[in-house]
Formats: structure tokens, C-alpha cells, sequence
């Protein structure tokens, strides 16, 4: 089983979903670390761009399958839209959340600003408000959209704290039977 954890870059998610998943037990890894593992090299930029998507998307795919078969639940933070240059945004195939076995789907949102502050703060500052708020809502559509499809609850957290994380992924292992590592 796999929780995704989704949002823009910036946004928080993996600041409050690992020590969530560390508390409740969960395995916690990004999708782009997860990816790098595999391949043994990011095919990303710091102004994260990237190329590969596909191969990208095969490992991840195969990380999370290898992490799974120990019996683990995986929370991945990662993303349903992917950036391949400035302003070009390209969204990644639902079949990618279905080969991952999402179970659900927790969307941590941010103000534009907020992102754009906390980009500048890792030095990349490629991003534009108005870029930013096209993925930001990108993101949102792409997520509901796959949940509609694989028919998986999906949550939406604004400027979630990690303890509002925690409680929902909690809530989310007990009422749905997640495995504990």
C-alpha cells in the first residue's frame, strides 16, 4: 500500500510527512530520492527541471514495488506534475499512481508567496508567482482527477503542520488497515 503525498516544491511535504511517518511507523521516502536510487542519478536541475520522465517514473515505480514486498506501507511525497522547463509543465499518467498502488492521496497546498519565498531561500529562483500558481493549480486538478480515477480518497491540507499530517495519516492507517513497519 502507498500513500502519496503530493504537492508543489515548496510546500512543505517533506518537512511535515517524515516526522509524521517516523512517529506512526510508516516508511517515508521522495519520489526523487527514491528515483535517484534507483537509476544512481537525478535526471533533474535545481530549478527542477527534468528530463527522463519516463525512466524516472519505471524506477520509482520499481523502488516502491521493492519497498512494499518487505510488507511496509510506503508514503511517497512527490508530485502529479512534473516541470520541464520555465512555464512548461507536463502531467504524469495516472497509470504511474496505479502501478505505485496509491491507496490515497494527501495534497499539501501553499500560498504563492509562501512557495516562491522558500525557493528563493534553496537558491532557485527560476520560479515566477504566475508560474507558480499555473503548477500549483495544475497540481490540484491532476491530483483530484487521479483520485477520481483510481477511485481513492484524496485530503487537502492548507499550510499543514506536521502534527496535522500526523493525525491524518493516522486516521488513515486505522481506518484503512494500513501495515506498520
Amino acid at each position: 500500500m502507498t500513500i502519496f503525498v503530493a504537492g508543489v516544491h515548496g510546500a512543505g511535504k517533506t518537512f511535515a510527512t517524515k516526522p509524521a511517518c517516523q512517529k506512526l511507523g510508516l516508511v517515508h521516502a521522495t519520489a526523487s530520492q527514491l528515483i535517484k536510487e534507483e537509476r544512481g542519478q537525478a535526471s533533474w536541475d535545481g530549478a527542477k527541471m527534468v528530463s527522463d520522465v519516463d525512466q524516472n517514473q519505471m524506477a520509482l515505480i520499481s523502488a516502491a514495488r521493492r519497498i512494499r514486498e518487505s510488507g511496509a506501507t510506503l508514503v511517497i511525497d512527490g508530485h502529479f506534475v512534473l516541470r520541464r522547463a520555465p512555464g512548461t509543465h507536463e502531467r504524469l499518467p495516472v497509470d504511474v499512481f496505479r502501478a505505485l498502488e496509491c491507496s490515497s492521496i494527501l495534497l499539501i497546498r501553499c500560498p504563492v508567496p509562501v512557495l516562491l519565498e522558500r525557493l528563493h531561500a534553496r537558491q532557485d529562483t527560476s520560479w515566477t508567482e504566475a508560474e507558480l500558481a499555473e503548477f500549483s493549480k495544475a497540481e490540484d486538478a491532476h491530483s483530484a482527477e487521479a483520485a477520481k480515477v483510481l477511485g481513492i480518497p484524496l485530503k487537502a491540507l492548507d499550510s499543514p503542520t506536521a502534527q496535522e499530517v500526523e493525525t491524518w495519516l493516522e486516521r488513515l492507517s486505522k481506518g484503512m488497515g494500513v501495515s506498520r513497519r
